[in-house]
């Protein structure tokens, strides 16, 4: 069991390092430099179709092509040597032109019937890695079997270049079998999740589907082992999952071999360890302190790069084996950061552009019927009203269109739904009342907006007809380490069919886009791109009831813009 772990770690391992290296070409200039050349070529000779001319000299077009293969196929040479084992590293663009270094092993033969199943797993995948198990290829007269990793090359833009695929050689996994085998005197089969053969010992099976249903009905677990008699003899056989790949490695030794090793190996031990358990010992504490203390710091610093903790540097003393192990460590750690660095850099002015876009959007529909109504007031009364409604016109204005302040004191969004509600009552002749909670909230800071959007939509859709009233109650409640406002009307409500359609757009960031106003999609996709996708709206409704709208919002300080402080 412990070896069979030990084995599908190294192989977890290698094919994670095969991952990585199916992301390079996301981060090298020159290979999507190549790539956007060589799409652009084919799209225009795709667009521009001319009926070629018979040449003794070489046209244009030919160089072109000759110079974007070129100018790609160099930058693979160093991809294709990066790893041990990897048979070629292929680069396609968007309309699925090919490009490699012959190695060795050669050039698969197949890339034109594997490339469409290769694309397709790729796209679905959106940039992340995606592993194919063990295939049978042929090159220069040789069959050869061999597992892949596809990844679809995205630039910063996140615009598809096309796709990389890094064929490793199931030699790889053979070296790794067969220390094993010689360790269990046993076979080995590996299996993916469609139970088709990765590998097994004897080489009889690989890439076809697994034919011992008994096989499998055992091993219905991530690990364990069973028992079972095969052709009139003892097995047992030890099974393990590997948690990265999902693939499943099956070890099968007769029970024989395992006695006979254990009465020899207690024999032997029995025979030799009072003889040499001094000589041992002292050779161990040499090797621990001489070979072995800088590689359990290095595997130290490791485990806190993998907390997260990226700022460990390994110190190089010596030229040796370790000290190159640690140089690329350290060069391994800084280019992560850096990698870090830049998609944080990427992610906060994205935020910052959609927060500018969100905060910028505003319905221009309530300014146009407030100003007829201040009109018709004028003509018709000429009294003090008029003068009271374009102050408060003014302020509202004034507050929704300052730029440069994202976040405001509570009690200033209070203060401007006062005079949104005046306002409207103003229009609809007092129809609508307003409660606000009574205890001292000013400590709070939120979003600019981010109340008026809710009451509006309540007041638009939710007013009933028959009775022209409205009353709309926002109360407040801490919730750990939540802040929860809840605004409660009593209108028409929502009939369940309108409520979960409402509900799925809120979740549905796309639908967003091109928006045209100011409403329940605004006010939660602001609240998600500023705290994170935990807080938002939530909404109850049933059709006579009314409908409750929920807010949260996280209680706890973050730097906000405009020096205010979150409470």
């Amino acid at each position: 069991s412990q070896v069979s772990d030990k084995m599908m770690g190294t192989l977890d391992a290698y094919i994670e390092d095969m991952k990585k290296i199916s992301i390079i070409p996301s981060y090298l200039d020159v290979i999507k430099s190549g790539l956007q050349a060589s799409n652009r070529f084919y799209e225009e000779k795709a667009n521009n179709l001319t009926i070629e001319i018979p040449s003794s000299t070489m046209s244009d077009e030919e160089r072109n092509r000759i110079n974007i293969q070129r100018l790609v196929e160099n930058s693979i040479y160093f991809i294709n040597n990066l790893k041990k084992g990897t048979n070629t590293v292929y680069l396609f663009d968007r309309y699925g032109h090919s490009y490699f270094v012959i190695k060795n092993t050669g050039v698969r033969s197949d890339i034109s019937s594997v490339y469409d199943n290769w694309k397709n797993l790729a796209s679905a995948a959106n940039g992340t890695p995606v592993l194919v198990s063990t295939q049978e290829t042929s090159g220069q007269n040789t069959t050869r079997y061999v597992f892949t990793v596809v990844r679809e090359i995205i630039d910063t833009s996140f615009t598809s270049l096309g796709m990389i695929a890094v064929d490793a050689n199931i030699e790889v996994i053979e070296n790794i079998v067969e220390d094993l085998d010689k360790v269990t005197k046993g076979t080995t089969l590996i299996i993916d999740n469609d139970n088709r053969v990765i590998y097994d010992s004897q080489k009889k099976y690989l890439s076809q589907k697994v034919s011992d249903p008994e096989l499998l009905s055992n091993a219905l677990e991530t690990q364990g082992s069973f028992h079972r008699t095969v052709d009139g003899e003892q097995e047992l056989t030890i099974y393990r999952e590997s948690l990265e790949t999902g693939w499943k490695v099956f070890i099968t030794i007769p029970q024989k071999h395992l006695m006979a090793d254990a009465l020899r190996i207690r024999n032997s031990t029995l025979a030799i360890t009072i003889a040499i358990a001094c000589f041992v010992m002292f050779i161990s504490i040499i090797l621990v302190f001489a070979l072995t203390s800088p590689l359990r710091m290095l595997v130290r610093l490791m485990k806190e790069a993998q907390t997260g903790n990226l700022q460990v540097v390994f110190p190089v003393r010596r030229r040796d084996e370790v000290g190159v192990v640690g140089n690329a460590f350290n060069r391994m750690i800084n280019r992560i950061r850096s990698l870090i660095d830049d998609i944080q850099q990427i992610e906060q002015r994205k935020k910052e552009a959609e927060l500018d876009l969100l905060q910028h959007q505003i319905n221009p529909h309530f300014i146009y019927n407030t100003l007829e109504s201040i009109r018709m007031t004028a003509l018709l009364h000429d009294d003090s009203e008029v003068e009271d409604m374009t102050r408060l016109l003014g302020k509202m204005l004034r507050y929704s269109i300052h730029q440069g302040i994202e976040t405001v004191p509570l009690e200033q969004e209070w203060e401007h739904l006062r005079m949104y509600v005046n306002l409207l009552n103003y229009r609809y002749n007092n129809q609508f009342t307003l409660e606000l909670p009574q205890e001292n909230l000013s400590a709070i800071i939120v979003l600019k907006l981010l109340f008026q959007p809710i009451v509006e939509n309540s007041i638009s859709h939710g007013l009933d007809k028959s009775t022209s009233y409205m009353e709309i109650v926002i109360s407040y409640k801490p919730e750990g380490m939540d802040h929860v406002f809840t605004i409660t009307d009593d209108g028409v409500g929502i009939d369940a069919d309108d409520l979960q359609r409402i509900r799925e757009t809120l979740n549905k960031s796309d639908q967003f886009r091109g928006s045209g106003g100011i409403g329940l999609r605004n006010v939660h996709e602001r609240i998600k791109l500023r705290y994170g996708n935990a807080y938002g709206l939530q909404i109850e409704s049933a059709l006579g009831k009314g409908t409750v709208v929920t807010i949260r919002l996280p209680a706890v300080p973050t730097a906000l813009e405009g020096g205010n402080k979150l409470a």
